[in-house]
């Protein structure tokens, strides 16, 4: 017995991983997945779970994330620049500079994760309105509402 369910978890965690591009499975595995890569950081792994799994809070989670991340970058950037601004022998400037430039690269970085994230929930929005009635179109489909049967 413990050969045979070695087998079946094998071969669902092989069907999973092949099917799990084509947006097929249950948008709780989704979930799972876009949690999983939000918990390590890994905010394209994120961005590429998310659309399958639907979710608007939990892409409004990353987008939360995002916007954390590229505050603390900013702060830093800032400390760094004002580093910069004294006077410094010419090593320690190079590094600061070069210190600097990796910090606006990930400031980059997340502002395009978080514009990718907000494209995300602004598609589910126009779904979610498209598919919803609306107060007069529910209006018109039960006819005269202000009317008593």
């Amino acid at each position: 017995m413990f050969g045979i369910g070695i087998m079946v978890a094998l071969g669902r965690r092989l069907v999973a991983a092949t099917l799990a591009d084509t947006g097929l499975l249950p948008a709780g595995y989704y979930r799972h997945l876009a949690l999983a890569a939000l918990e390590e950081e890994d905010f394209p792994g994120a961005l590429r779970w998310l659309p399958f799994a639907r979710d608007p809070v939990l892409t409004q989670l990353l987008v939360l994330r995002l916007r954390l991340l590229a505050k603390q970058h900013e702060e830093q950037r800032g400390a760094v620049l004002a580093l910069l601004d004294q006077n410094l022998p010419e090593t320690l400037r190079e590094r600061g500079q070069a210190l600097l430039d990796q910090e606006n690269r990930a400031t980059e970085l997340l502002r395009s994760y978080e514009g990718e994230a907000l494209r995300l929930l602004g598609n589910g929005r126009e779904q979610n309105n498209r598919s919803s009635l609306g107060p007069s179109e529910i209006k018109k489909r039960l006819g005269n509402p202000g009317k008593r049967p």
